[in-house]
């Protein structure tokens, strides 16, 4: 077996051994492999989404309400293909999406203006019959076929190797430059603890740029 491993599984080997040791009386002082510090999420740009979701419309209702749900709601691939029509529920002026995320949990997110107008044209073509929101060639979608979809609207918006989890940092980058603080941000986006959801408040060089700008003009 070849490959690198992660500074944190080396730790773990480390201080397994640094154990067994200590078992049998002798102590060993081993240097830990260096933990690097997660990095800003890789958001898209403003221009970037633009781009994207003018792909997603060429291609169709069902490729572009696919594309809102993950870039308006943060959701994660296989939340996305597990949508039922019974999850939507849009009204003239507000609408939400219930999500099943992981361990059996469930979460009900707003569903912005451009997110309800876009699953609402798809809504229009497929019917508004109960059971699986999105359909293909071959029947419901897979998460596969969620996949699939993002890299050919990605391929065409000149963005190689889209993939959903792109669009969900894309997600909570935008709450972040909007004002939600962490709590929030680790609520809507459905995060085990919020020491995850701080990854979202590290800006960028050139958003910190930016802010520099704007406040000594």
């Amino acid at each position: 077996m070849t490959g690198k491993a992660a500074p944190a599984t080396i730790n773990q080997a480390l201080a397994a051994v640094t154990l067994l040791y200590a078992q049998t009386g002798l102590r060993i002082d081993v240097k830990r492999a260096r933990l690097s510090r997660p990095g800003e999420p890789d958001a898209l740009t403003p221009a970037e989404q633009g781009a994207i979701e003018r792909a997603s419309v060429r291609r169709g209702a069902r490729d572009a309400a696919i594309t809102a749900v993950l870039l308006y709601t943060g959701a994660r691939e296989e939340e996305c293909a597990r949508l039922d029509v019974e999850d939507i529920a849009i009204t003239a002026r507000t609408g939400t999406i219930r999500l099943h995320g992981k361990g059996d949990q469930v979460r009900t997110i707003p569903l912005p203006k451009i997110a309800r107008e876009r699953i609402t044209a798809w809504l229009d073509e497929r019917g508004h019959h109960p059971g699986p929101l999105w359909f293909g060639q071959r029947g419901p979608m897979t998460i596969s076929g969620i996949v699939q979809v993002v890299l050919a609207v990605g391929e065409a918006a000149g963005q190689a190797g889209l993939r959903p989890h792109r669009c969900r940092h894309t997600y909570a980058t935008r709450l972040r430059q909007g004002g939600a603080d962490p709590v929030q941000v680790q609520a809507l986006l459905g995060l085990a603890s919020i020491e995850t959801a701080a990854r979202y408040f590290r800006a960028g060089q050139s958003e910190q740029a930016a802010v520099i700008e704007r406040v000594f003009e």
